[in-house]
């Protein structure tokens, strides 16, 4: 099949997204969800678009059928009428997964949605939608909005939780300090055992956890609003970090607390918190568990804090072995590149 598009590539790649904590879960407060977030530029979602006859695509196991649904979905939603009469699996085109961190808590399912629908408005010559547009259409933001309003925009973000919209609203958004520096720690464990461990929570397993989750009151909902709006946020626009770390790491915690049924204290295992008080004892950092994890971060004032960090935490020992990786704030967003190919 002919396209008009056969000697353009689109490439799309899009920042991870770490999760400070939620406010709230559960029916009992005024809006569900909201919180706090950081982009960091790595380990990024890359999608590359590229003529083919027919629907190609090419993807690591397990990201193949988010791939599909989110092409479906985008043509569904966005396809003009040109393209709209061609069966969303007959596209001519190939999408291709350069790389993705699935299920690590890191935004991963978002960030590919956005990025192959933003590939495939590229390719077609189309317009870039919001953040919330492609939330709805994708059917993302249905709890955290962080990731999809981070996808465009990058930054530290703070959403203000559901009420009746279908996305939260975005409260705020600003540049996060580039000196600051961000570790991923992932414990180096088994996949989920009896004394507690549960790692990559997603899909009907997350929502079968917040279904049985204990709801939040409105009371402790606000103590944590108060940590964010008082202390973490005041922090990053005047770049406390000593005041920063200390109210972040606090709000992991607080906010952990919420899943303690479900993963058995405030981290998803007994080896993410031993590694969070191993690194506390190491130096000054603001450390938290993204989502329902595994991935840890620890963000430090400078690369000589961070590195630090990472060399101790190296250190052999049998109960926190873990991967480590240095990544700084995105404060960009999804990046967006269209070359053309030679004719043959």
């Amino acid at each position: 099949m002919a396209t008009e598009n056969s000697s353009k590539t689109v490439v799309v790649s899009a920042p991870a997204r770490l999760h400070f904590g939620l406010l709230a879960i559960g029916d009992r407060t005024a809006r569900k969800f909201g919180g706090a977030g950081l982009m960091v530029d790595a380990p990024r979602t890359v999608v590359q678009l590229s003529a083919a006859d027919q629907l190609i695509v090419n993807a690591p196991a397990g990201s193949k059928e988010a791939v599909i649904e989110a092409t479906r979905r985008w043509h569904r939603s966005f396809a003009e009428p040109h393209l709209s009469d061609i069966p969303w699996d007959q596209l001519p085109c190939e999408i291709r997964i350069g790389s993705v961190a699935r299920h690590r808590g890191l935004g991963s399912g978002t960030q590919l949605a956005f990025s192959v629908a933003i590939a495939l408005q590229q390719y077609y010559g189309q317009p870039l939608p919001s953040a919330e547009e492609l939330a709805v259409a994708m059917g993302r933001g249905k709890r955290s909005a962080i990731g999809s309003y981070g996808f465009l925009r990058g930054g530290f973000l703070v959403d203000r939780g559901i009420g009746e919209e279908l996305i939260a609203p975005l409260d705020m958004r600003t540049d996060f300090p580039a000196e600051w520096k961000i570790v991923l720690i992932e414990p180096l464990i088994e996949d989920e055992n009896e004394n507690g461990i549960s790692n990559a929570v997603f899909g009907e397993q997350e929502l079968d956890a917040f279904r049985r989750l204990p709801a939040t009151t409105q009371r402790q909902a606000d103590e944590l609003a108060e940590i964010l709006k008082v202390e973490i946020v005041p922090a990053v626009l005047e770049r406390d970090f000593s005041r920063f770390a200390e109210a972040v790491t606090r709000f992991g915690r607080s906010s952990g607390m919420y899943y303690s049924d479900a993963q058995g204290g405030p981290y998803a295992s007994f080896a993410a918190e031993r590694l969070v008080k191993k690194a506390l004892a190491i130096g000054e950092f603001g450390i938290g568990q993204s989502s329902w994890g595994p991935t840890l971060f620890a963000i430090a004032d400078s690369q000589d804090a961070a590195n630090s960090l990472v060399e101790k935490l190296g250190e052999q020992s049998d109960d926190t072995n873990c991967r480590t990786r240095i990544v700084s704030a995105d404060n960009s967003g999804v990046t967006i590149q269209e070359t053309s190919n030679p004719s043959n």
